[in-house]
């Protein structure tokens, strides 16, 4: 006689709504949390001009600086997560893997806070970069783990490659980052500012191809 098999239990398909809507509610609060990175300084009753331009220059424009670089960051890093509206369910792998990219993203107003008030030293730099080079590890992470598992819709297939390597942007710009970080502390920061940028092109491009 041969023996019979056992029906296979099929895995359960999770619906990502409420990864979304997680997803939604950390950078809403973390984007909002940025602002803290900006002091109130505290400055005699009666300061002089000379205080005050020392105040704007040397403290309070690089923390906006910085502020605006962050924000600009997760706030692109929110709208390219629109990439996974082309995923058709998640598992709980996935779903761990986006909740700690998600720890990565809730501590960006950290290393921003670092940053603004320790930016003239390299370890503030470090680990502001450091922070940045595991969010985009792990958010290429979560799209090659969704395509390797199949959870892709057929639409996104013929760009998948495309988008697996622009998702190597934001881990290459932050290792460029921590190497430009030992030969000189001004203006490490500023090339960040890519990110933003070359993920708004690399935009513009699918939108052309979409269009061909």
């Amino acid at each position: 006689m041969t023996e019979e098999k056992e029906p296979s239990i099929p895995v359960p398909r999770i619906p990502k709504g409420r990864m979304e809507t997680l997803t939604d509610g950390i950078f809403a609060i973390a984007m909002t949390l940025l602002v803290l990175s900006l002091e109130v300084p505290t400055l005699p009753s009666n300061p002089t001009p000379t205080i005050i331009n020392d105040y704007i220059f040397n403290l309070l424009l690089p923390q906006i600086g910085i502020y605006i670089i962050s924000f600009a960051i997760l706030g692109g890093f929110w709208l390219n997560h629109y990439v996974f509206y082309g995923i058709k369910h998640v598992d709980n792998s996935l779903q761990w893997l986006n909740i700690f990219w998600l720890m990565s993203i809730a501590i960006v107003p950290f290393s921003t806070s670092l940053m603004s008030t320790y930016g003239q030293y390299q370890f503030a730099e470090i680990i502001f970069a450091l922070n940045m080079l595991v969010i985009g590890i792990l958010y290429y992470s979560l799209f090659n783990y969704a395509l390797n598992h199949e959870m892709l819709y057929e639409q996104v297939l013929p760009y998948a490659n495309m988008i697996k390597r622009s998702n190597l942007l934001l881990p290459v710009i932050s290792l460029i980052a921590i190497l430009i970080s030992f030969i000189t502390s001004v203006g490490t920061i500023l090339i960040f500012l890519l990110v933003p940028v070359l993920l708004n092109i690399r935009n513009m491009a699918n939108k052309k191809k979409q269009t061909e």
